[in-house]
């Protein structure tokens, strides 16, 4: 039934027409995805237009292929002015499934091996990394945003830096200590290796300090074997190569990143995971 507010409908006549739940379009509302022609100032109804039922069905379609909403968003956003740059946002969207679905498989594969409690050949080294200066900043975020966010944090300690006269020593890395999941926002320390300390008084969420040395686990990835989820196969790995030879993990898991996750090269990284021995830990 249309409402008094012109040829506007209702949102339950308007969910009716794209099966959308009232909760869904509460979400896309806020989301900026699909937001109300109107909201009634005084009872906060919320009024559609029937040239966005054909929106709402797209959202619906998009969604139901598990695609996530910012990725949704980049995508609707140029359907009104350039419908073959949201065809293409599309086509990089069904790309990206076939990656995580990729780095799902992975990810399952070791939790089969937990379930039967198997060991595979196992690529881990270890190293001995030493103290050393570095400059950081901490970030909550989701997996979506580690891409961006690493690429801009890393710039800007690059740029502290050398606006300090200090000289990069080594590859940025990360020190996760909370993983970045759906479920968890980190926090992910960015970090930049450098050969002395750094006053960073005009970026007061930068901190320059001694980060301490010591053993560490490491195993080599790139190219699929980095993207989200499948990397947590990786993580396990190593924390499976540590636990089954008398050593425990200390600290948080730290990954190296060799080239960045938007170079043309693709991202190159290593996962590295402090530990001790047993037996030296007591």
């Amino acid at each position: 039934m249309t409402s008094s507010s012109g040829d506007l409908m209702t949102a339950g006549r308007f969910g009716a027409m794209t099966l959308l739940s009232a909760k869904a379009l509460r979400i896309y509302a806020d989301r900026g995805l699909l937001p109300p022609r109107r909201v009634d100032p005084d009872s906060g109804y919320r009024y559609y237009d029937a040239d966005q039922v054909a929106t709402g069905w797209l959202i619906g379609l998009l969604r139901s292929a598990d695609l996530p909403l910012h990725e949704i968003a980049e995508i609707i956003e140029h359907v009104g002015d350039d419908r073959e740059a949201a065809v293409a946002r599309l086509d990089r969207a069904v790309a990206a499934i076939g990656r995580r679905n990729e780095a799902r498989h992975a990810v399952l594969a070791r939790a089969r091996l937990h379930l039967r409690q198997e060991t595979t050949m196992s690529t881990v080294t270890t190293g001995v990394e030493t103290d050393r200066a570095v400059v950081s900043v901490l970030c909550r975020l989701a997996p979506h945003e580690l891409d961006q966010r690493i690429h801009d944090e890393v710039g800007r300690l690059r740029r502290i830096a050398t606006d300090a006269g200090a000289r990069e020593t080594g590859d940025p890395f990360g020190i996760f200590h909370s993983p970045v999941t759906d479920d968890s926002d980190g926090p992910l320390e960015i970090v930049l290796p450098v050969d002395g300390l750094v006053d960073c008084a005009v970026d007061a969420d930068v901190r320059s300090y001694r980060l301490s040395g010591g053993q560490v686990a490491t195993r080599s990835a790139h190219g699929a074997e980095t993207d989200f989820p499948g990397i947590l196969a990786i993580y396990d790995e190593v924390h499976a190569w540590i636990t089954s030879g008398g050593r425990a993990p200390i600290g948080p898991p730290r990954e190296i990143w060799h080239t960045l996750p938007q170079d043309a090269a693709g991202l190159r990284l290593t996962v590295a995971w402090p530990f001790v021995e047993v037996a030296a830990a007591k």
